[in-house]
């Protein structure tokens, strides 16, 4: 018996093949969704880890710089030249001023006293057209960093517009750095807090011509020599020179500023397009100011104030009471209100921002040594 094979040659008809098409391309767009999700996704994530970043940094040195303010210098602050027609001011480095609006000048000490804190509200630039000024503020302490004060002043220049120091003797261990040391020793644009039984009294250096030597010439970029000044100047604490020494103490304080900068970008013009991101600026004394994080796009501060002689507290002040007689002295706490990091890139949702606030005690500004 035969049996005969037919072979098929039969293939998909046109509905299995459209039906296959289908369901390929369904996997298909499927997956291409997914990939763009986990883009998107990973797009987000590095957005969000960018912010933290720069809002962590931000905060954290903030924070530290505001819980030292008023170490090292006098309980009350500092009295600065008075009497003259010209205040002295802050912000400002050896070639320009970069705080108090769109052409700053700087900012004049309120009454003419150097605080552990200084507010400064609503005098900062705005990041957007519209928007609400920023903060300012400005903390102050002594540098720990350099041992000047272990240096002895011998002499004082005709009006106090110099100092003469012989270096300790035996030297510490670790040694202290001579004065023109280029990492730790003075800097022109330094300020220089001396003490003696006569009071105290700041200078910003303007020169150091040797190891034994600091400058404080008149008009210098923060105004705070004024050797024609009736009080609050180097002039008023002289002493005679001696074999011992002034009996005068120098120590190297910082006077640091924080601000928002709003740089203008190729046009010259602010809040165009082509602008770099905002970002907070450190200044220090009348040195160049230096960056901390970009993407800063808001700075508020509110201050804890507590008034001695009436025994009351009061809180949340936007200018710490000053426009009501209070001082900056009173300031036992501040609050920042509003940190506002943002993301560097636009996403497709536009960009993320995060809020951050916190408050520091300021322990020195009400400390009070009972055994003096």
């Amino acid at each position: 018996m035969r049996i005969s094979r037919q072979n098929s040659s039969r293939g998909f008809t046109l509905v299995e093949l459209m039906a296959a098409l289908f369901v390929g391309l369904i996997i298909l767009a499927s997956a291409t969704y997914l990939f763009s999700q986990a883009l998107k996704a990973s797009f987000v994530i590095s957005q969000r880890a960018e912010m933290q970043q720069n809002g962590r940094a931000a905060v954290g040195l903030t924070s530290k710089d505001i819980s030292l303010a008023g170490s090292g210098i006098p309980v009350g602050g500092v009295q600065l030249p008075t009497a003259t027609g010209t205040n002295s001011k802050y912000g400002c480095d050896q070639v320009q001023c970069y705080v108090a609006g769109p052409t700053p000048a700087g900012i004049a000490f309120p009454t003419n006293h150097l605080y552990g804190v200084i507010p400064s509200p609503g005098i900062g630039l705005p990041t957007s057209v519209g928007g609400t000024n920023t903060d300012i503020i400005t903390v102050v302490y002594s540098d720990n960093t350099y041992a000047l004060n272990l240096y002895k002043v011998t002499a004082f220049g005709p009006n106090g517009v110099s100092i003469s120091l012989i270096p300790p003797n035996p030297q510490p261990v670790p040694a202290v750095p001579p004065l023109l040391d280029p990492a730790y020793g003075i800097k022109v644009g330094d300020l220089i807090l001396l003490s003696n039984n006569k009071g105290s009294a700041i200078g910003e250096v303007t020169g150091i011509p040797d190891n034994n030597t600091i400058n404080f010439a008149d008009l210098d970029p923060l105004r705070i020599n004024q050797s024609g000044a009736a009080t609050g100047n180097i002039k008023a604490i002289l002493v005679p020179a001696n074999p011992l020494g002034t009996g005068t103490t120098a120590t190297r304080i910082l006077a640091i500023t924080y601000y928002v900068d709003v740089p203008p970008g190729s046009d010259g013009i602010r809040y165009t397009a082509d602008d770099p991101p905002t970002r907070l600026m450190r200044q220090v004394n009348g040195q160049p100011p230096v960056p901390v994080a970009e993407n800063i796009a808001d700075l508020q501060f509110t201050y804890d104030i507590f008034d001695e002689t009436t025994g009351t507290a009061t809180a949340n002040l936007a200018d710490a009471g000053m426009s009501s007689g209070k001082s900056p002295n009173q300031i036992r706490k501040v609050n920042i209100v509003s940190m506002t990091a943002r993301s560097g890139t636009k996403g497709t949702q536009g960009f993320q921002a995060v809020d951050l606030a916190t408050s520091v005690s300021v322990r020195d500004m009400s400390f009070r040594d009972r055994y003096q």
